[in-house]
């Protein structure tokens, strides 16, 4: 955010459903067998590390995830609860 000359002063949030993604963000082992992993997530995980960090993950149930809502063709019941968010 320096590039845009915005100080900074809390992690920008980013919720995920996926508990593998987040151990492997925070660094919790699993290298081996993520050798197929695009570049840029190491970016992500460097973001997330240290006393201050950019980015925080944290879980969130699947159901309530609201970009399924652009991803996947939803029930009608889940596609309403999306469009709600």
């Amino acid at each position: 955010m320096e590039l845009l000359r915005y100080q900074q002063t809390a992690p920008n949030l980013i919720a995920q459903d996926k508990n593998a993604c987040i151990f492997f963000i925070k660094g919790s082992g699993m290298y081996a067998h993520a050798k197929h992993i695009d570049t840029r997530v190491h970016r992500v995980r460097k973001f997330a590390a240290g006393d201050k960090p950019k980015v925080k993950l944290y879980k969130i149930a699947g159901e309530y995830k609201p970009a399924d809502i652009f991803t996947k063709g939803l029930p009608r019941v889940a596609f309403q609860l999306h469009r709600a968010l």
